[in-house]
């Protein structure tokens, strides 16, 4: 039996239409108790923050959350020149994350509502979509309508015809549905940052995600 075996390509490119904030909080303190305890209030008073613009308490959702001796390396005494580990406190880290439709006024609040908190946090702005599940679908379908005009082709320069679907070979890689175009802070971040984001048309780069999926046909 014949066969003939095709790679389709397909891709698929959306606007984003989804913030993804990512927040990473870390906080050292010498007694773990009060490490904790300043956890514990910051992300109470961050989450107080958020609700006075419109969000819930369950909106901020915790990615990570990590708790270390931390150790300095310091010499012995002035003239020794042997180095010790020092207990230098414990550090609380801590990652969170927040998704909100993606609209200029929401994203100056919500950075004006962080902006209290820099001296213990950063953040990344991510530029995202709502529906994934299309955007994987119309990867899939273009690669499908792509392989087979492709195969007609190459069947019928060959005197043939396309039979039987023999074969699909396929395997999703991990995707990241977000766009090239990215924010970070809080190096040199102010209030006047989020003005501007309010005063300014951001648009961030389309999302772009192809895949390749190989189909095997008969020849007849």
């Amino acid at each position: 039996m014949r066969t003939i075996t095709i790679k389709g390509g397909g891709k698929s490119i959306k606007s984003p239409d989804l913030i993804i904030l990512k927040i990473e909080i870390e906080i050292t303190e010498e007694e773990f108790d009060v490490a904790l305890n300043s956890m514990t209030d910051l992300i109470n008073k961050l989450n107080d923050s958020l609700e006075n613009i419109g969000f819930s308490k369950n909106d901020l959702k915790t990615i990570s959350y990590n708790i270390e001796r931390n150790y300095d390396y310091v010499k012995k005494g002035i003239i020794n020149k042997e180095y010790e580990n020092k207990f230098a406190g414990y550090e609380i880290s801590q990652e969170l994350k927040l998704e909100f439709d993606f609209d200029t006024t929401i994203l100056s609040d919500v950075l004006n509502s962080l902006n209290e908190f820099t001296e213990y946090l950063d953040f990344e702005l991510i530029f995202s979509v709502k529906d994934k599940e299309l955007m994987k679908k119309e990867v899939l379908i273009n690669a499908t309508k792509n392989a087979k005009f492709n195969a007609e082709i190459l069947a019928e320069a060959s005197e043939a015809k396309l039979g039987q679907l023999l074969k699909i070979e396929y395997e999703w890689d991990d995707t990241d549905f977000k766009s090239n175009t990215q924010l970070y802070g809080f190096e040199g971040y102010s209030r006047r940052s989020a003005v501007l984001i309010n005063q300014t048309d951001i648009v961030p780069e389309d999302i772009e995600i192809s895949d390749v999926v190989t189909f095997v046909w008969e020849l007849i």
